[in-house]
């Protein structure tokens, strides 16, 4: 079966992609959230369980596709992978109807959890676009859940005390790609191939922006965030995505305000 590369399902119509993942799109299209947030259902055709990975936004549009998609199923595990509502919103409906066990951040030191039908997941902590941020990992199976650590295109926002740890998640995810091939399922956006290739794509796009802050901060100290915003991303004219760029902006400056070598590996 494919992985439906750049392709993104109708909202509410869930979507084989995979032997064990169904994706349900929801129906909150916006400039943050791009098509809408990615649902995931986890579970082989024909078993009698599946887990639900971020159920979503508070909808009831939503929830009901969502029900609908899991039909007689019972589901045992529902996860998610950071805490934004457009992400985790539908949890406690989710839960009041399944009666499904809830895994977040906390369970990060788990090595491994079966979450559906025999299917084993491995819970990673990833922190940059939020301090709670984790991916899901199903090794048997080669797939990876990303939430908005790596987005289908672009790249998240990353809050303004974590850019040293979004280059660490970065650089770890890529060293796990390359050691095996895993297909990036993200919680926005089409469907990656490659782990490794996603990850050093995203790590290399941050040093580069992160050389640029300091070559602009460098020739004008005095530069506001603002001001570095819109010298950096000129074009960006929607408010709410500029919000995002100043978040990430400022996460930069912070980053080159530590004793944290950047230079000459920002530039590569």
């Amino acid at each position: 079966m494919g992985t439906f590369l750049g392709e993104v399902p109708a909202a509410g119509e869930p979507m084989r992609v995979a032997s064990c993942v169904e994706w349900l799109l929801a129906p909150n299209p916006s400039a943050w959230t791009f098509e809408g947030t990615n649902t995931w259902i986890v579970g082989v055709p024909g078993g009698s369980t599946c887990a639900v990975i971020d159920p979503g936004p508070d909808d009831a549009r939503h929830v009901d596709a969502l029900r609908r998609a899991v039909g007689r199923r019972s589901v045992t595990t529902v996860l998610i992978t950071h805490d934004h509502d457009d992400h985790h919103g539908a949890t406690d409906a989710v839960l009041r109807w399944s009666g499904a066990t809830l895994l977040d951040a906390t369970a990060a030191e788990q090595r491994s959890v079966t979450v559906a039908d025999g299917i084993d997941a491995t819970v990673l902590s990833t922190p940059g676009h939020t301090r709670d941020s984790v991916c899901i990992v199903l090794p048997a199976h080669r797939e990876i859940f990303t939430g908005d650590t790596i987005l289908g295109s672009g790249s998240p926002m990353v809050r303004p005390s974590l850019m040293a740890d979004m280059l660490r998640t970065l650089r770890s995810l890529a060293e796990l790609g390359t050691r095996s091939h895993l297909t990036v399922r993200p919680g926005h956006g089409p469907v990656l191939d490659s782990l490794a290739d996603a990850a050093n794509r995203r790590l290399a796009a941050r040093l580069r922006r992160i050389a640029q802050v300091e070559a602009l901060t460098g020739e004008n100290s005095g530069l506001t965030v603002d001001e570095l915003v819109t010298a950096m991303y000129p074009h960006l004219d929607d408010p709410d995505v500029r919000r995002a760029a100043a978040s990430s902006v400022e996460a930069i400056l912070r980053y080159l305000a530590t004793s944290e070598p950047v230079g000459s590996e920002a530039r590569a």
